[in-house]
């Protein structure tokens, strides 16, 4: 799988150059889920072949089956592809000191930054494991993130 912002562009063009034939059998190209909102009605490409959570069967490793708070099975998208989105995001915020950095200090901040997010992330992760031992109602954050990135498309 390929999860890219404009998967749908990339796949019309790789079709356009007559390299498919090579890629189709190994390859699957997807969409983030905000973008595949915002063309699943109106791109036919998009909605049949870079559907980043297919329901028909032809991608299971896309979804899985969870449970709402009554215990009734849905599926829902085992990945969150907005992760890059959501990451840049929070990059940005620092954006005007990392501009002053010589690269060395850039270099050395970036991955401070990535080394401290990552943390925050498994700790998140880890706390939301023990709520769902102790039997506590989580919500799905990842859910909540995705709906709220700006539109860009």
């Amino acid at each position: 799988y390929i999860a890219i912002d404009k998967g749908c562009a990339l796949l019309k063009h790789i079709v356009r150059q007559g390299h498919w034939p090579a890629w189709e059998p190994t390859t699957r190209i997807i969409v983030d889920s905000y973008h595949y909102i915002n063309h699943r009605v109106s791109d036919y490409l998009c909605q049949t072949w870079c559907n980043p959570a297919p329901l028909n069967g032809d991608a299971p490793n896309l979804v899985v089956v969870a449970n709402d708070k009554q215990g009734n099975p849905y599926y829902k998208r085992a990945f969150n592809t907005q992760a890059c989105e959501q990451l840049n995001t929070w990059i940005r915020g620092f954006q005007t000191v990392l501009n002053q950095m010589t690269v060395s200090n850039f270099d050395f901040t970036m991955h401070m930054l990535l080394f401290l997010h990552t943390e925050h992330v498994i700790a998140k992760q880890e706390e939301k494991q023990r709520k769902l031992a102790a039997g506590i109602e989580v919500i799905d954050e990842s859910e909540d993130e995705d709906e709220s990135e700006d539109e860009e498309d």
